[in-house]
């Protein structure tokens, strides 16, 4: 197991570090969809934004796709068009997705009908807020019980959050699988602003986000961006955080124009890598 502290060192010494574990150590598979070397149970705590510099990262369209989830539409012509077509190639010839994080989120289907499992956790933060059950799931086995299927659920997480007794949001999230390059520095800042924004909502302070990844691995196909990364690891410069701006009065939906970035954003590596499907 490989774990991580940001209070000993910052985001993209993490990044870089577990991506050299990954490639120089991880052992080698052929999966579903391609050959990758992975590491298995990974961990990292983080105590302010995990915004990845070393390779670019597309912060605020990882937000607006947050924000698509958070609607609950699984149509993707509600979702901005600079990021359509992460989704088109699981869109049916109308847009809609099948299974996708918004139906998991806002129409989780169950023995007791459909609940909305982010107004869930809202409430018991908010009503019981050191209860151990404020724990939802985007993993609906009876939806996703066929390997062959085109599922879109690609983290399959767990997001369990407690507050202490400081009046401090943690929020842990555990992720199944996570392609390391093209999509776990957008699901760090993702779920790093899904906590700024419950922590607003439920009127606490922001705490830590610890991250679980069970199958953290690298496609063959991105080994020359990683060596990119690798290489030009001392390149990188501040990054900046992400903070809510709670002063905008946009009520209580989850807004990708809520989040600024305090400083400059230096992008080392600007390559685009293919996502593999």
């Amino acid at each position: 197991m490989l774990i991580f502290k940001q209070n000993l060192s910052n985001v993209d010494s993490i990044y870089i570090e577990m991506v050299k574990h990954i490639f120089y150590r991880g052992e080698q598979i052929q999966t579903r969809n391609s050959i990758v070397k992975r590491l298995l149970n990974v961990v990292v705590e983080f105590n302010t934004a995990p915004l990845v510099s070393i390779k670019k990262t597309p912060w605020k369209y990882a937000l607006l796709e947050w924000e698509w989830f958070m609607s609950g539409s699984n149509d993707i012509n509600d979702l901005d068009p600079r990021v359509q077509n992460w989704w088109k190639p699981w869109a049916d010839k109308n847009g809609r997705v099948l299974f996708n994080y918004s139906k998991q989120f806002r129409c989780y289907g169950g023995e007791h009908g459909n609940v909305d499992s982010i107004q869930l956790l809202i409430d018991g933060i908010k009503n019981h807020p050191y209860s151990r059950r404020n724990v939802i799931t985007t993993w609906n086995t009876s939806d996703m019980n066929d390997l062959y299927c085109p599922i879109t659920n690609c983290h399959g997480s767990m997001i369990s959050c407690s507050v202490d007794i400081s009046n401090k949001l943690h929020m842990t999230m555990v992720q199944r699988s996570a392609d390391v390059v093209v999509g776990l520095p957008a699901n760090w800042i993702q779920y790093w602003a899904f906590l700024l924004w419950l922590a607003h909502l439920t009127e606490r302070t922001v705490g830590t986000f610890t991250w679980i990844g069970n199958d953290v691995h690298i496609y063959d196909v991105h080994e020359k961006i990683v060596y990119e990364i690798i290489k030009r690891a001392d390149e990188v410069k501040t990054t900046p955080s992400l903070i809510y701006n709670d002063n905008k009065p946009t009520g209580k939906e989850f807004k990708a124009d809520d989040f600024i970035l305090t400083g400059v954003y230096f992008p080392v590596v600007l390559d685009r890598a293919e996502m593999v499907i």
